[in-house]
């Protein structure tokens, strides 16, 4: 088992599992810009990678990176005994059904979870005047906890998998990175009166046909939404409401879409694409244990955050 640490600036480490090569690079804003941009816009750059070769991979690729291939549909889902689609399995938010890097050529289209040209994403909607306790800068990358629903829709940004493990009555959802469990009930539990505030919410569920439908409330101010790989977002307040939507329309793809209501914070509710995600097909794909630590103190980050936003030259 390899164990990787986060948060220290300037440093990086090469990890290597079961003859898979798999990268974890430290969290350090400049590098975390970069790779922002090459996820936002699904595309990696591979053509500034080989410029010695003309853009052709020189030899065989250590892990099969220059082999990746979309997934096809691989039949119907496999269905549970009362009748539902079954979520089980390890997913990777991508078509390929494993980890990915960017330093190989990789076709676009195996990288993206969904197609803007088809399915465009509208950034969220703030309402006039917001005070800006709800949209101030942050410094990414201090290893706060992770919650709902950023856990998930951040995972684009680290290609790294999640697990559901469906078991009459409740769905459990455990991420790589960062390390977070969450237990979801889909017994016809229905809400607390007056539940306290948690990162990943409060969780109840129901099916809608072959959709799972989980409705979330109780969401802890203290925690960010994030929509995308580059990590922009913003707070919450009280009256944040979650509902996602988990689909398996095929055996080697699941589907997940998330929607974000906040009266006090935007104009209308949020609404991602739907993001497909892929069945793993590695035998021995396992995971690794990675943790964030804060090697920094917060201040500090936002000290650098603040002064990359000035202009050059001021």
């Amino acid at each position: 088992m390899v164990r990787a640490f986060a948060g220290e600036p300037e440093k990086r480490e090469k990890l290597e599992m079961r003859g898979t090569k798999r990268r974890f690079r430290h969290w350090i804003l400049g590098a975390l810009v970069a790779s922002a941009a090459l996820c936002m816009v699904f595309v990696p750059a591979f053509a500034q990678t080989l410029p010695t070769t003309g853009g052709k991979v020189p030899g065989p690729i250590v892990g099969g990176f220059d082999q990746l291939r979309e997934l096809p549909p691989g039949g119907p889902a496999p269905r549970t005994a009362d009748g539902h689609p079954d979520l089980t399995g390890r997913w990777y938010p991508n078509g390929a059904g494993r980890m990915l890097q960017g330093a190989y050529p990789v076709d676009p289209v195996v990288f993206r979870q969904f197609d803007p040209k088809v399915m465009p994403e509208e950034a969220p909607s703030f309402k006039p005047g917001l005070p800006a306790k709800y949209t101030r800068r942050y410094a990414y990358g201090i290893c706060d906890q992770a919650g709902t629903p950023s856990t998930t829709l951040e995972q684009i940004s680290q290609h790294a998998p999640m697990e559901l493990i469906q078991t009459p009555g409740r769905l459990a959802m455990l991420y790589e990175y960062p390390l977070d469990v969450r237990m979801i009930y889909t017994n016809g539990r229905s809400h607390p009166k007056d539940p306290d505030p948690t990162f990943n919410g409060d969780s109840a569920a129901h099916w809608e046909g072959d959709t799972l439908v989980i409705d979330v409330i109780a969401i802890d101010e203290r925690f960010r939404n994030i929509t995308g790989a580059g990590g922009s977002g913003w707070f919450p307040s009280d009256q944040e409401h979650v509902v996602e939507r988990f689909s398996r329309p095929s055996k080697n793809y699941l589907i997940y879409q998330v929607t974000i209501e906040d009266p006090v914070v935007l104009a209308k509710p949020w609404k991602s694409a739907p993001r497909r995600w892929s069945l793993a097909q590695g035998p021995n794909d396992e995971w690794g244990e990675v943790f964030c630590t804060l090697n920094q103190e917060p201040e500090e980050y936002q000290k650098i955050t603040e002064q990359q936003a000035k202009p050059k030259g001021k």
